[in-house]
């Protein structure tokens, strides 16, 4: 038998995961307090084997760090599997897949969501599973969850990204490949361009990304426009301010840019270093904001390491969808802007 320990808050994560387990002889325990993993590993059970399933969002608002959980578990059941749902993005990179690994996980994947149950809760477990042939009777018994959770999460931004990166999926789509020939010769034009009086580095015009695919893939400008929209929801290309969707427009846009071999979690504690980002307690109209660091500021600190703006955008990006990093109200993306951001490790210290 399986034992399953679900950490998550997130409804739809928590409503595949039970049905899915409802496919093969295993116990779920779902949990939304990351303080309450250490005392259900001690928990006895007649379990044959015990998978951990921790989202990243849950951790960090805990205060608690990935490594540090992955450890203890592999203290308390060295043949543990331990899977991590980054559900805060919907695209995993490279370096983060290295992290994972890094911070003693067996797989990480985005956000569990009906429209890629495939890519995320299937292969997931998979991955923990090690392909066991109950995976696909526990993907079979979840279809009827499936369409329930599409149509319970159908209005909102995440069940629409979702689906517009599963819409390109399905067309046969790869949608890392296709950015990474967007930005290679022969690609779009990415320069350096002017509106009103300021300078947008690296960049291309959206209208001329819809050019560029349209006649690369041989598609209708309307599915132009459409797999733009799906790379931009995968997060593999973003407006300059991260303000508008991709569209046939005069708009600016980049594609995201991680350094080669990041090592994510070199780069996070060299960041919360003294020499790193400068974090102190500040104040905007009055409001105290403890322990935070200006957007702008960090882009700069990672400019002085050697980094592009493009690269210090997408790897600040990338902190926040790991929740490693978030704006004080959770209102912004990670922008080059006089926007205050927290790291989540420094919630609640106590400073006096």
């Amino acid at each position: 038998m399986v034992r399953i320990l679900l950490l998550s808050n997130d409804p739809t994560t928590l409503a595949l995961m039970r049905a899915a387990s409802d496919a093969f002889e295993s116990t779920l325990d779902a949990f939304s307090d990351a303080t309450d993993l250490k005392r259900k590993l001690s928990k006895r059970t007649d379990a044959d084997s015990l998978i951990v399933m921790l989202d990243l969002p849950t951790v960090a608002l805990a205060g608690l760090r990935i490594a540090n959980l992955c450890t203890h578990v592999k203290q308390v059941d060295a043949a543990a599997k331990i899977g991590l749902i980054a559900s805060a993005t919907h695209h995993i990179v490279a370096a983060v897949d290295d992290w994972a690994t890094q911070a003693g996980a067996d797989v990480i994947v985005g956000q569990i969501n009906a429209s890629r149950w495939s890519a995320t809760g299937e292969r997931l477990l998979n991955m923990l599973l090690n392909g066991d042939e109950r995976v696909a009777a526990a993907s079979r018994r979840v279809k009827p969850y499936l369409r329930v959770a599409m149509h319970a999460t159908g209005a909102n931004t995440g069940a629409v990204q979702a689906r517009l990166i599963a819409n390109a999926e399905a067309d046969g789509m790869d949608l890392t490949a296709l950015a990474f020939r967007m930005q290679r010769s022969g690609g779009v034009n990415i320069a350096d361009r002017r509106y009103r009086l300021r300078i947008y580095p690296e960049c291309f015009v959206a209208d001329e990304g819809v050019t560029w695919l349209e006649r690369g893939l041989s598609v209708t400008r309307e599915k132009a426009i459409a797999i733009g929209q799906a790379l931009q929801a995968a997060g593999l290309i973003y407006h300059v301010a991260r303000e508008q969707t991709f569209n046939d427009e005069s708009l600016f846009f980049r594609v995201a840019q991680i350094p080669p071999r990041w090592d994510v979690e070199a780069f996070y504690a060299l960041a919360r270093s003294s020499s790193g980002f400068d974090v102190k307690d500040r104040s905007y109209r009055g409001t105290p904001y403890p322990r935070c660091f200006v957007g702008s500021e960090a882009v700069e600190w990672m400019q002085s390491q050697g980094s592009t703006v493009n690269e210090a955008l997408s790897m600040g990006q990338q902190m926040v969808d790991l929740s490693l990093i978030h704006h004080v109200h959770d209102e912004h993306p990670f922008k080059n802007e006089n926007l205050f951001y927290r790291f989540y490790r420094d919630e609640g210290v106590d400073n006096t």
